[in-house]
């Protein structure tokens, strides 16, 4: 029977609300056609054809989907040529990706907030910055920060993905009824939106001998120290074992990231902590979208869904979505490395990066300038800004990442004014900060 002749199987059957034995049912009552390329397409349930996705992961929810013909509803799709984005849906009048504001909220406290998950908030930050932040604070404190980066990451991504991957998908996965790789191709596509490049699963290996591998390529990742991770928590959460990961430059910008079984160093395990985000109603608000709702300064972005990017419009500067909640956990693994506080590593990285021109304050208002550009990218509430040609004074509520906006603000001083300066800065109650800095 040609593929054409088939009786159309529904639109979509959604695996998270079927149980094994029904997803064996439909594999049984549809013959799945022979392909000598059948990596991906005999890990599928039956009755899909050629050229149709297999496997979908769905921007709304973080369930999989297998879809027929509608897959161009979601916009991506794991099929006979690997992963393709189009169809995403845009807003159109400021071009943002309606996932980004069906999934997020720019909360008046000034956090990003995830719909679905409360406790997880993200920051909209510079990329670069994520890198040279990183590279600033190893060369300040003279050791190798690599490993525990990566593994930091890693374990952050993996606590993340045990909690909001339902079981009975896991269990799909591990009983072979779906296979993993196009289930970690959906979760790690999921980054295009949010500005992670572009991943492709390459090599998915799932045995029952515990030789379970991955191979993964990312092409301009966002931060390959952190990047390299994400697929294989995914991964290690999806098939329950322990894996070690490795990376390699391919070609330019170009990586290969292979996990393999290994067991986890004794000395990390059960000491991952996790920053918890608490925050009031707070009264900041953005200027918005009439159409999606997204903040209009959003619009000063272009999203390249296909190579996985987010930049700006005007200076090219690539932007992600990132969870402030990793950095924390790596600057507290830092300190039990080091065995002294890192902030000051982490301030005086900030401020160099800051002061060589990532940001500036070009406005009449550099008060209201400063609280959009704080909210846009999730980092808190600004209360109160003094500036002159002596130092600036700035307060914050519910401030994230309390030591990076220290840095932020003494290199805006500086790049502004034009001269050295000494900086200070408390922490208090409900995540209450006051910076001030002086010139000198």
């Amino acid at each position: 029977m040609s593929d054409s002749q088939r009786d159309p199987i529904p639109c979509r059957v959604a695996l998270h609300d079927a149980s094994v034995e029904e997803i064996r049912k439909l594999r049984a009552s549809r013959p799945f056609p022979p392909d000598d390329r059948g990596d991906v397409y005999r890990q599928a349930p039956a009755g899909l054809t050629r050229g149709t996705p297999v496997c979908l992961f769905s921007f709304r929810r973080f369930f999989p989907i297998i879809f027929w013909k509608g897959w161009r509803r979601l916009g991506m799709g794991v099929c006979e040529g690997g992963i393709r984005v189009e169809g995403i849906e845009t807003c159109e009048h400021c071009g943002v990706p309606t996932y980004i504001t069906r999934e997020h909220i720019w909360h008046p406290c000034g956090f990003i907030v995830q719909r679905r998950d409360p406790r997880h908030i993200l920051i909209f930050f510079e990329s670069e910055n994520l890198d040279f932040l990183l590279r600033e604070v190893e060369g300040i404190l003279g050791i190798p920060i690599q490993r525990i980066v990566i593994d930091t990451r890693r374990r952050a991504a993996k606590a993340y993905m045990d909690r909001v991957i339902p079981e009975a998908l896991k269990e799909q996965v591990r009983s072979g009824i779906l296979g993993v790789g196009p289930v970690v191709q959906g979760m790690v596509g999921i980054g295009h939106v949010l500005g992670y490049g572009r991943f492709e699963v390459l090599e998915p290996r799932q045995d029952s001998d515990d030789q379970d591998r991955l191979l993964v390529r990312v092409h301009r990742p966002y931060s390959i120290l952190l990047g390299c991770a994400d697929p294989v928590a995914a991964f290690e959460a999806l098939v329950g074992k322990e894996m070690g990961l490795s990376y390699q430059e391919t070609g330019p910008q170009t990586y290969d990231i292979r996990a393999f079984p290994s067991h986890h160093p004794e000395e990390f395990k059960g000491r991952l902590t996790m920053r918890k985000y608490a925050y009031p109603e707070g009264d900041i608000r953005l200027e918005s979208c009439s159409r999606c709702g997204a903040p209009l300064l959003l619009g000063d972005y272009r999203w390249l869904l296909d190579e996985g990017l987010i930049q700006h419009r005007e200076t090219g500067r690539r932007m992600v979505f990132f969870a402030p909640s990793v950095l924390e956990a790596i600057f507290d693994e830092l300190e039990r490395e080091v065995g002294e506080d890192i902030t000051r590593a982490v301030v005086e990285a900030q401020r160099r990066l800051t002061a060589e021109g990532l940001h500036s304050i070009r406005g009449e208002n550099p008060e209201e300038e400063l609280r959009a550009m704080l909210a846009l990218r999730g980092f808190g509430g600004l209360r109160e800004l003094t500036w002159g040609p002596d130092g600036v004074i700035l307060a914050m509520e519910n401030a994230c990442l309390p030591q990076v906006v220290a840095g932020l603000t003494q290199g805006l001083y500086e790049s502004a004014e034009g001269v050295g300066s000494r900086v200070d800065w408390q922490t208090g109650e409900g995540g209450s900060l006051r910076v001030e800095v002086t010139a000198g």
